[in-house]
């Protein structure tokens, strides 16, 4: 497969400043607001590629394949994430042949948990396709100060998924995203230390993780990081990107359950969800900062996005979809199957299909 390569400068998403700007506050915000303003000045080009648009509900944020037994389809995790209008919360099945997408009724779910899924990964365990879901619930006055923090776990059929656990733990603090170990446990990233801490992101503060649950304890992987974000594992490592780090990072995993021998692989700041094709890793990254943040509030403002993809031997970055935003805007999952890219944002109803070169 043949793919178009652009030359993309690595977005400075956040900064770190001189120490005695600790000691002046409001320079200190004049300083990032003028740093921030220069790198709004990027030109980032139109995609003029041709595309699909399909129409999902909104926050599509993940998007996970589903091949096992007959099935041929994409579930996308979908959650209001502008408004307080959480009734087309759920997941969607996007029939690849057919193109049809159709939301999946939930059954089993205790009325006590609030379905607002993030981050999502389908695997079998014992016999049983399961949907693990990264879920935020809005309780703050039952669970302070955010709400409850949890991972779902969802028996995956045809129509339907099927609630069977809800897995919590105090180091589940923010979580972000969900893979499986390839052993019946899971991997979850924390993207900070502290829900919410507007100062950890903008400091940029080594203060999330990555937890790995192997189906009794949970323990944290590697070092701490800033803002971790997607997780993937694929021969025989698990695969960690951080928001506002410069690199993809891994760790071997071990048979005893240890992690070692860890490697960073320079990329670009900004990066998303992790998906994985052939000897291939999948990411997104947002490229300004900025603009993504005039795009939470308001859909119709654009923010630049690409998808890119990382050799997972030669490490090697190729370009698979840039875009100013006119597109599609706060890419969050690229997913690549068969000959077509799919990719999916955070806020905005719909994904986008793009066929690829051979």
């Amino acid at each position: 497969m043949k793919t178009t390569a652009f030359k993309v400068s690595t977005p400075a998403t956040f900064f770190l400043f001189p120490f005695s700007f600790f000691f002046f506050p409001v320079r200190l915000i004049l300083f990032s607001f003028f740093l921030f303003s220069l790198h709004a000045c990027k030109k980032y080009p139109v995609f003029k590629g041709d595309y699909t648009r399909i129409e999902t509900a909104p926050g599509p944020e993940d998007i996970a394949l589903d091949t096992i037994g007959e099935m041929e389809r994409i579930i996308a995790s979908c959650s209001e994430r502008r408004t307080l209008d959480y009734s087309k919360n759920g997941f969607y099945s996007l029939d690849i042949q057919s193109q049809k997408i159709t939301q999946l009724a939930v059954s089993g779910l205790p009325t006590s948990i609030q379905l607002r899924p993030h981050g999502i990964d389908i695997a079998m365990v014992k016999g049983v396709k399961t949907l693990y879901v990264v879920n935020h619930e809005q309780n703050a006055a039952d669970f302070p100060p955010a709400g409850r923090q949890s991972i779902l776990v969802f028996e995956l059929r045809a129509e339907e998924v099927v609630f069977r656990q809800q897995l919590t733990n105090p180091l589940i603090v923010s979580p972000n995203d969900v893979c499986t170990d390839k052993a019946g446990g899971i991997f979850v990233s924390i993207d900070s230390g502290k829900i919410n801490s507007k100062w950890e992101k903008l400091m940029a503060l080594k203060h999330s993780y990555v937890l790995h649950f192997n189906g009794e304890t949970w323990q944290q992987v590697g070092e701490k990081l800033r803002y971790a974000n997607g997780v993937g594992v694929a021969d025989g490592r698990i695969y960690i990107t951080g928001t506002q780090e410069k690199n993809i990072i891994s760790y071997k995993m071990n048979a005893d359950g240890t992690f070692s021998h860890p490697e960073e692989y320079p990329t670009m700041k900004g990066n998303d969800n992790i998906t994985f094709y052939g000897n291939k890793l999948v990411t997104t990254a947002h490229l300004d900062f900025l603009k993504f943040l005039k795009h939470v509030k308001d859909g119709d403002e654009p923010t630049p996005c690409i998808v890119y993809s990382m050799d997972l031997k030669t490490h090697q970055l190729d370009t698979l979809y840039l875009d100013n935003g006119t597109v599609m805007s706060a890419a969050s999952t690229g997913l690549v199957y068969k000959d077509k890219l799919y990719a999916s944002q955070i806020f905005n109803p719909f994904i986008i299909s793009i066929p690829l070169a051979d």
